[in-house]
């Protein structure tokens, strides 16, 4: 609580909270990748080693998450 403005919330700190964070941004691309790989599976017959699969996404989801905080972290400084 402010006490230059008693009652109302610090307007610096909803301006932050008002942008997506990074993690969930990414996590949805992941979602959407997988889905969209078993949807193009099903549909072309394409053939996927499911164990690469899950590996690369999980190492570029990292590297995402790595670099999205490393940005959020400069963008706050």
């Amino acid at each position: 609580m402010s006490t230059l403005y008693p009652g109302k919330h610090n307007p610096t700190k909803h301006d932050d909270d008002a942008r997506p964070r990074a993690g969930t941004i990414i996590w949805g691309v992941l979602a959407i990748v997988i889905g969209m790989l078993v949807l193009a599976g099903e549909l072309t017959g394409l053939v996927l080693d499911p164990v690469l699969v899950v590996m690369v996404l999980l190492v570029g989801t990292g590297v995402a998450l790595i670099i999205g905080g490393i940005l959020s972290m400069n963008r706050r400084n």
